[in-house]
């Protein structure tokens, strides 16, 4: 039976949340729970309460946060979106580092309940949420209690206590990690570390920093799995050798057979997210056609290389969540015949790994405000169309790719969008992107047959 993750060794204390979406929610329920004294504050609520479809414990005060009780609160709880430190910290994270208050993460309240299940934590800059999902899948399909969460899906403090012969899941983003002092899981995973969100962390010492307190935080009876595709995770692996956790370095060629038989998990960078699941179900005790038929059975993740719509020739691809170019040069190399719809806010880096994976791209199709600078980048490497647009781009790119294919040449192709930038120059964010173009698919393929129907959870939103 589960249990409700409740922190009885908070009971009584004083503790201010900042940021009041669902992690800080999820938190405030939790310490409610265990009467708590509580101060909230968000920056986009008004002094005079919580929006009207927020419920907000009995108890909690909401307050412009330098209105809090400093000189009595026990602990902060930060949103992971919001800066404690770097760039610059929130006027609160300011104020409580001045008092020696800690600044904690909503993750840290629901490991400070105790749980008894097992905990795998999973973290990397791209591919930690399908692993997640395909862990949890994987162990529910075996007949394991498991919860899973964090960063993905649900708060952990919203999740129930699997018990003793569960486990939980968790995926962490590298702020979550920094905050989240009481973290001893039994199973870590790191899959890769590519720059992002460097100024929150000082540079990429600080980001590298914060990703190794996955493994870092390890007690001596566990296990380590690490990529081995980026120089920072080998360095991260050779520094745990003579740990005394156990160590397993992971490929792509160490990923189960029944990989292949899975369309969401198409390219080496899922195969080593797979060889990650396997390594961890392993570990576990897990019998290796109990991986097979998880891995077999994923349906995959909303937005990464998600089958949304097909025709008798062509696949549309929808990869909204690659919002850098490694996520994008990963998505090239899973496909052949590609029909490129890429552009948006550009990061700092550009095109960056993806300019070196276009050998399989027929013609790019850029749209938002990242078009022109990557349309200069790509020139030399593959045909371009200056699209404005993402309805513009799907329609001229399914018009291209209906001509080409049937023919000798070109039996099949795939119209994907892996866009290397974020969402916000033209979408509220990656999801509503995402949906955008599954809709617009949907539309052009039809009468094909529909798609398989994806899972309801969402991925995370932070590296």
């Amino acid at each position: 039976c589960c249990i409700m993750m409740l922190p009885q060794s908070m009971s009584g204390q004083t503790v201010g949340i900042l940021g009041l979406g669902v992690s800080g929610m999820a938190a405030a329920r939790a310490l409610a729970g265990v009467g708590v004294h509580l101060w909230l504050h968000d920056d986009s609520w008004s002094e005079t309460g919580a929006p009207a479809e927020i419920d907000v414990p009995t108890a909690a005060q909401i307050a412009a946060w330098q209105d809090w009780p400093w000189a009595s609160l026990d602990a902060m709880v930060i949103s992971p979106g919001i800066p404690h430190h770097l760039p610059a910290p929130h006027g609160a994270a300011a104020r409580a580092a001045e008092a020696g208050i800690p600044v904690i993460s909503e993750v840290e309240i629901a490991l400070r309940a105790r749980p008894s299940a097992r905990l795998i934590v999973i973290t990397g800059t791209n591919g930690k949420s399908t692993t997640t999902a395909l862990l949890g899948h994987c162990l529910a399909n075996a007949g394991i209690p498991v919860a899973v969460g964090g960063n993905i899906g649900d708060a952990a403090c919203n999740l129930d206590d699997p018990g003793p012969d569960g486990v939980i899941v968790l995926e962490m983003s590298s702020y979550q990690l920094e905050t989240t002092p009481s973290l001893t899981p039994d199973i870590a995973v790191l899959l890769n570390i590519t720059p992002d969100h460097l100024d929150r962390h000082g540079g990429l010492d600080g980001y590298v920093a914060a990703k190794a307190r996955a493994v870092t935080a390890l007690p001596a009876h566990g296990l380590a799995v690490i990529g081995s595709g980026d120089e920072h995770v080998v360095k991260l692996a050779d520094d745990l050798r003579d740990g005394a956790a156990a160590l397993l370095v992971i490929s792509p060629e160490m990923a189960p057979a029944a990989v292949r038989d899975c369309a969401a998990l198409a390219g080496d960078h899922n195969a080593e997210n797979a060889a990650a699941v396997a390594a961890c179900l392993q570990h576990l005790g897990c019998s290796d056609d109990a991986i097979a038929v998880g891995v077999s059975s994923f349906a995959g993740l909303a937005h990464r290389l998600q089958p949304v719509a097909n025709t008798s020739h062509l696949q549309f691809v929808n990869d909204s969540k690659a919002t850098n170019g490694v996520a994008a040069a990963r998505a090239l190399a899973a496909f052949d015949n590609i029909y490129w719809i890429a552009g948006g806010q550009a990061k700092d880096d550009g095109l960056g790994a993806a300019l070196d994976a276009t050998d399989k791209v027929r013609r790019a199709y850029l749209i938002g405000a990242s078009a022109p600078a990557f349309a200069a980048a790509l020139d030399g490497r593959c045909d371009v169309t200056m699209c404005g647009d993402l309805n513009t781009a799907t329609y001229t790119a399914f018009a291209d790719a209906s001509a080409d294919t049937g023919s000798a040449s070109v039996d099949s192709a795939t119209i994907l969008l892996s866009p290397a930038a974020a969402s916000f120059d033209q979408f509220a964010d990656f999801a509503a992107r995402g949906n955008a173009f599954a809709e617009l698919a949907r539309r052009l393929a039809a009468p094909a047959a529909a798609p398989k129907v994806s899972p309801k959870v969402r991925g995370g939103a932070h590296a």
